[in-house]
């Protein structure tokens, strides 16, 4: 099969990228860095530069592609919230998502399969409620954000695409994301909740991602919206006290609201936000997760 993926070189394509290298695909790599081309495992690997806000040459390995993987974005806790951020995380998804429709409008063989990504913030803070497929959009700023990423992502469906938009929740693996971000002061002893800890955290092991990003490859029929996430979210005080339990730690160092207020601006009531987000469509259609235990996860993960 061709892959053209977006984003194959963070936290999460990485990951994808091995995986898929395991077969014989011809996997397009749409990146800044210098184009070149490699075999990776049984896989042919190719880099091909692109401007993630600009239309290009690059648009033409869509045509012929048989799944287009988007999943470029700016990270959302990379600098503290202002308009200009603001912006840039809006625009980091939905134009590039946009650009790729655009291009599978003008190929002459357009790809049977859109993924692009998405995010639990879709459902905003929701408390201790049950959130499905099915649960209203939130009102916050990521919130809005999710719903014109996913509304670019749908324009693909006036042209015969197939398209799928995993909701993806917290993810876990040790090269990145939170849990890299909690291992140095838990190891120093200096570990703990984030805000009240009441928060729900919709956490989901980087296995299960990969899997559940490939599962409307897989399976052809499966389209539409879907929360990637572990059927068993906990509180941000159940996964601070796993989290200690597994590197043999304490779990009493609590990071305080104000603090997040001043790393992060608005930012940090998303941090103190939650989603107890339940991947139904997913189980409904047979998949099953690798990890669905947060310690099992973890001891994974860090040991």
């Amino acid at each position: 099969m061709k892959f053209v993926i977006t984003g194959g070189t963070g936290f999460i394509g990485t990951r994808l990228v091995r995986h898929l290298s395991a077969a014989s695909h011809d996997i397009v790599l749409l990146t800044r860095s210098a184009p070149r081309t490699e075999r990776l495992n049984a896989a042919v690997v190719r880099r091909v530069t692109w401007d993630p806000l600009r239309a290009g040459g690059w648009g033409k390995e869509v045509d012929g592609a048989d799944a287009v993987i988007n999943l470029v974005g700016k990270n959302v806790f990379e600098q503290r919230w202002n308009v200009r951020v603001k912006r840039a995380i809006l625009e980091s998804r939905t134009v590039p998502t946009a650009l790729l429709v655009e291009a599978m409008a003008a190929a002459a063989k357009r790809p049977a399969l859109f993924v692009s990504a998405s995010a639990v913030g879709f459902y905003g803070e929701r408390g201790a409620e049950d959130v499905t497929e099915e649960s209203a959009g939130g009102s916050d700023f990521l919130a809005y954000v999710v719903q014109e990423w996913e509304g670019a992502a749908y324009a693909a469906e006036r042209l015969g695409v197939r398209v799928a938009t995993p909701r993806i929740g917290l993810v876990l693996a040790k090269e990145g994301g939170m849990v890299q971000r909690m291992l140095l002061p838990f190891r120093l002893f200096a570990g703990g909740p984030v805000g009240s800890g009441r928060q729900y955290l919709p956490w989901v092991h980087m296995e299960d991602v990969v899997r559940g990003l490939l599962y409307p490859v897989e399976n052809t029929s499966f389209r539409g919206v879907y929360n990637l996430a572990s059927p068993s979210p906990v509180t941000m005080r159940e996964f601070a006290s796993a989290f200690g339990a597994v590197l043999r730690r304490p779990s009493w160092a609590p990071v305080p609201p104000f603090v997040l207020s001043l790393l992060f601006g608005e930012g940090g009531a998303v941090i103190l936000s939650g989603q107890r987000a339940l991947p139904k469509r997913l189980e409904e259609a047979g998949f099953r997760f690798s990890y669905t235990d947060l310690r099992a996860a973890l001891e994974n993960i860090l040991r």
